[in-house]
């Protein structure tokens, strides 16, 4: 039998006969009698009487293997009241046992009979251990120090990778671009240089690179250099001084004698025009970049135009080149993109070339070249600022029509110190010949030339690549306190 059935109580089984003769009455005739069958035996057997004392139950399971299920008949039963105490019968009664609940060696007192009623004594509850104490040891509290370290190591170490990931896709998405443009410039190899000893010595801390604005109506006319300009990115004061070459200048040319600077480049190409400056003007020049009308098209276009503003009379120049010579370059109708009057305009790039090659308006070439540095001035600060949405509009249509000197490698450590010094490198403009420096003659030949004093424009080349740039200071606020 279970244990929670195991404490039981014996109660009595009332007896009717003996009732009914302390009370005075008729015995029942039934009791005491055999047991009567069940007249439906459909229903199974049923009991009929209880005189059946000192009765156990067992649990449901020994029930059905020893004995089929047997219940008693309800109508052949009559109480009439409780028989005297002294002659009741007992019988067993399962109780369910706080003894369940205890340890097997913490039993409580078995349960007694009372007056006829069943009476329990209250377990003694044993006592609950006493916690654990909290507190830990050196050795784990090193162990848990050691542990929030580590967690803190792994979550600086998931930043620092997550951040070096980053920054490698970018360096990498970067890189594509780069070689992706480098690999569409025309590669030129230097030819053989004619450089007269001691006329330029190298500055390794001034990189001078030479932009040259060809103006070549084909592929295989080379034509003179319509533009001259040096990029001279210097360390010593952080500057990048774009600096005009007069064409006009009257310069020795190596194996052609004397001629206009810008001959050299019909002559001899690139190569020759950087051997006539460094001997003459003593700047050692070693890379170039040639720009066709075509490709400065094509740049001015992706960075969005050019502001300028420009009087009636640069207007009408503009319209004048217009038609007689970029509308047809571009394939585009002579009469295209002509503008009203002067003003402030943002200049396409058709436009902002017209501009670049006026001539005859102002003082002439020197005024010329001012436009010149202004509308590549305006080009380099809106290269700062390129979206990302111009730049196949550069690979594809601006990049073909350019030609250097500079290897594939150069070009691509070129490409990550470029934008860096574009952006924190102070720009300055410069001119050679400088007011002063100069002189209007008349070449053998009847041209038009201009004789330069070519020691003091290197010497004010070199203060402006040397010497620290100075600012102009700020206009001093007025009295604002007022006289006394």
């Amino acid at each position: 039998m279970s244990d929670r059935f195991s404490n039981t109580t014996e109660l009595p089984i009332p007896d009717e006969n003996a009732y009914r003769r302390a009370s005075g009455g008729q015995a029942n005739p039934s009791q005491g009698q055999p047991r009567q069958q069940n007249p439906n035996p459909q229903n199974g057997a049923r009991r009929s009487d209880v005189r059946n004392v000192n009765r156990q139950r067992v649990n449901p399971e020994q029930r059905t293997l020893q004995q089929p299920q047997r219940t008693v008949n309800r109508d052949a039963r009559q109480r009439l009241g409780p028989p005297p105490e002294d002659t009741r019968p007992t019988m067993q009664v399962r109780r369910a046992s706080y003894q369940t609940q205890l340890p097997p060696d913490d039993q409580s007192e078995p349960t007694r009979t009372v007056g006829g009623r069943p009476t329990y004594q209250r377990p003694e509850f044993a006592e609950r251990p006493p916690k654990p104490s909290t507190a830990k040891t050196r050795d784990e509290q090193k162990s848990t120090k050691k542990k929030r370290k580590r967690k803190k190591k792994s979550c600086l170490r998931r930043i620092v990778t997550a951040v070096l990931i980053f920054i490698l896709s970018l360096f990498a998405i970067y890189s594509c671009i780069a070689l992706l443009a480098i690999k569409q410039l025309k590669y030129e190899q230097t030819e053989v240089r004619n450089l007269i000893v001691g006329a330029a010595e190298a500055d390794a801390s001034v990189k001078n690179i030479l932009l040259i604005g060809t103006d070549n109506r084909t592929e295989t006319d080379r034509g003179r250099a319509d533009t001259m300009i040096l990029l001279s990115f210097s360390s010593h004061n952080n500057t990048m001084t774009m600096t005009s070459l007069m064409r006009d200048s009257y310069v020795t040319i190596p194996n052609h004698g004397n001629d206009k600077l810008n001959a050299a480049y019909a002559y001899g190409g690139a190569t020759l025009l950087m051997d006539t400056i460094a001997n003459n003007f003593g700047i050692r020049v070693d890379d170039y970049i040639c720009v066709n009308f075509k490709s400065f098209v094509h740049i001015a276009d992706a960075v969005g135009g050019l502001k300028i503003t420009v009087t009636d009379k640069e207007a009408e120049a503009i319209n004048v080149i217009l038609e007689s010579e970029v509308n047809a370059i571009m394939g585009d109708d002579p009469k295209a993109d002509f503008l009203p009057s002067g003003g402030t305009f943002v200049l396409n790039g058709k436009q902002a070339l017209a501009y670049a090659r006026i001539r005859y308006v102002g003082n002439a070439d020197f005024e010329r070249t001012e436009r010149q540095r202004e509308v590549l001035d305006l080009m380099l600060d809106k290269m700062k600022h390129l979206k990302p949405t111009s730049i196949p509009s550069i690979l594809v249509k601006a990049l073909p029509e350019l030609s250097t000197n500079m290897t594939t490698g150069k070009l691509y450590l070129k490409s990550f110190e470029l934008p860096v010094k574009l952006l924190y490198y102070d720009m300055q403009q410069l001119r050679i010949p400088a007011d002063g420096t100069f002189a209007n003659q008349t070449a053998p030949n009847g041209q038009m030339v201009l004789t330069v004093d070519f020691d003091k424009n290197l010497q004010n080349y070199l203060k402006a690549v040397n010497d620290p740039v100075v600012k102009p200071a700020e206009t001093a606020p007025a009295n604002q306190g007022g006289a006394a």
